[in-house]
């Protein structure tokens, strides 16, 4: 399946970050928060893209994207733990 997404060149330009193929770019924001969001793998979304899963992660890192989703109440949970001494 194929997408097309209209977008104007100024907005490309922003979000490619001076890469000459923002597409790429595209495909890899997109991929980041799939994965992030848990509706695909990492493995998954490194075969998309045609790059190596630790270079996907590699770059999700650079992305400031983690692959350890965290919730609200999970956090909450390890602060208290830590404050009680449970580590």
């Amino acid at each position: 399946m194929q997408i097309t997404i209209d977008m104007p060149d100024s907005f490309m330009k922003e979000i490619s970050y001076g890469f000459t193929a923002p597409e790429r770019e595209i495909k890899f924001l997109l991929a980041s928060k799939l994965v992030e969001s848990g509706r695909i793998s990492t493995g998954k979304a490194a075969e998309w893209l045609n790059i190596s899963k630790p270079h996907f992660l590699q770059e999700m890192g650079r992305y400031g994207v983690s692959i350890f989703p965290v919730d609200e109440l999970s956090l909450d949970k390890d602060v208290l733990n830590a404050q009680n001494g449970n580590y």
